[in-house]
C-alpha cells in the first residue's frame, strides 16, 4: 500500500447552494467514491416540483454531477441506496432508475423513511468505483 492509498479526497460541491454545508457531498477512498445522501434540489437550491419521478430524477442527475468530479459515472455505481417517504412510490423508484442505469445493475436497498424536509419524496446516496464499469460476468 502506496501513501495515496490512505488518501480521503474530498471535492467541493458541485451545487453552490451545498457548498456552505456542514458535510461533503462526495467522498473518494482509493477508488471507491461515496456521495452523500441527495435529494430532489435544482442547482438553485430549489426542491423541484412535479411529484415523486421529477424529485427521483433530479437526485440521480446530482448523484452523477458528484461522481463525475471524482472521476466516477452512474455505470461505475455499484450500491444504490433509495429512501422513499411512500412505500407506495417503489414502482415509480424502478422506472426512474430505469432510465439512468441498466444491467447489470448495481445492488439496491429502497427503505421507507420519513424526512426532516417537508415537501421531501426521495433521497438517495451511491457507492461507485472511479475509472470502473458494471460487467456482466455470467
Amino acid at each position: 500500500m502506496t501513501t495515496t492509498d490512505n488518501i480521503v479526497e474530498t471535492r467541493p460541491a458541485p451545487f453552490t447552494w451545498a457548498q456552505s454545508a456542514e458535510y461533503s457531498q462526495g467522498t473518494k477512498a482509493g477508488d471507491l467514491v461515496f456521495t452523500s445522501g441527495q435529494a430532489g434540489y435544482d442547482d438553485a437550491g430549489n426542491l423541484v416540483e412535479g411529484g415523486f419521478e421529477a424529485q427521483a430524477r433530479q437526485v440521480l442527475r446530482n448523484i452523477q454531477a458528484i461522481l463525475h468530479q471524482h472521476g466516477a459515472s452512474l455505470d461505475s455505481v455499484v450500491k444504490l441506496t433509495a429512501y422513499l417517504g411512500d412505500r407506495g412510490d417503489f414502482e415509480a423508484f424502478k422506472k426512474v432508475r430505469g432510465e439512468f442505469f441498466t444491467s447489470p445493475w448495481p445492488a439496491v436497498t429502497a427503505v421507507q423513511n420519513d424526512f426532516l424536509v417537508p415537501g421531501m419524496l426521495v433521497e438517495m446516496d451511491a457507492v461507485a468505483v472511479a475509472g470502473a464499469r458494471r460487467v456482466d460476468a455470467g
